[in-house]
């Protein structure tokens, strides 16, 4: 099996690419030198902020969901991988254990990282994936005219884009994705 290295959540903030995409910044567990940027839709950085602000909702979210339902039951889950980026687009896996038996799953990276987080579990990366991918931080940094800053999201800068954005769907008369952030805002601010 190819050699591979653990990941840590760095940070998440907002995408300028919209009002409904967060970039989620990955990095080398053992390097500070080599990470990536991941873009993520905002139901996946709703809740990966919220676990890593620790608020509990009043009823569980879905990967909340997931996860109590694995604690519940035999099922282990040994890793999750980022295991390739093809057209610009990342996948994962999820190794998992149950009865004796191993089996992988194939899933969105947004998702297996907001169940990994929630259940402590290892995100991991090939190493040859990795140097594909990642961002040389420190030529990153030494190339870039204007100083870097990662700026985390919080609950309360994404609950201000998404009435932002239903501000927006409304005055487009988008009643549907109007709807949608409303439930959203609401599961949020319970």
């Amino acid at each position: 099996m190819e050699k591979l290295i653990k990941l840590q959540v760095v940070s998440l903030s907002p995408s300028a690419a919209g009002a409904s995409s967060y970039i989620l910044f990955l990095q080398a567990d053992n390097s500070s030198h080599l990470g990536f940027p991941m873009v993520i839709g905002l139901t996946e950085a709703q809740a990966i902020s919220m676990f890593m602000e620790d608020i509990k909702p009043a009823r569980p979210l879905t990967h909340d969901l997931f996860a109590n339902f694995i604690q519940q039951t035999d099922v282990t889950i040994s890793f999750i991988e980022i295991s390739s980026f093809q057209d610009g687009v990342f996948f994962a896996k999820i190794h998992a254990q149950a009865i004796g038996r191993d089996f992988i799953l194939d899933a969105r990276p947004s998702d297996s990282i907001a169940l990994g987080l929630r259940l402590s579990v290892e995100i991991r990366i090939s190493e040859a994936l990795l140097n594909e991918i990642a961002i040389p931080m420190d030529t990153f940094h030494a190339e870039a005219s204007d100083d870097i800053e990662i700026i985390p999201a919080t609950v309360s800068e994404i609950i201000a884009e998404l009435e932002s954005s239903l501000a927006k769907a409304l005055a487009d008369e988008n009643y549907e994705e109007a709807a949608r952030l409303r439930d959203q805002l609401n599961q949020l601010t319970k």
